[in-house]
């Protein structure tokens, strides 16, 4: 584990702005994603109407992941 950390500092040391927003986007997905109430889902009283929007919203992401692995890729990046 701290070779893990210790190699993540070491990426992160010459982050930019690009970086720091990119971070704070996918921090933000991971947070919203843990907040998520499963509880609230099954109340609800329009379910397939958030199952589509869900959806909708995952291709969007998947969009920006392709993206984000193309560049990447270009840049010479490795992907894991």
């Amino acid at each position: 584990m701290d070779r893990f950390v210790d190699g993540q500092r070491a990426r992160q040391a010459h982050d930019d702005a690009a970086d720091s927003r990119a971070k704070r986007f996918t921090e933000s997905l991971e947070d919203a994603v843990l907040a998520l109430d499963a509880g609230a889902f099954e109340r609800a009283g329009r379910k397939t109407d958030h199952v589509e929007e869900l959806r909708r919203v995952l291709g969007l992401l998947l969009d920006v992941l392709a993206d984000w692995e193309m560049l990447a890729a270009r840049a010479g990046d490795r992907l894991k």
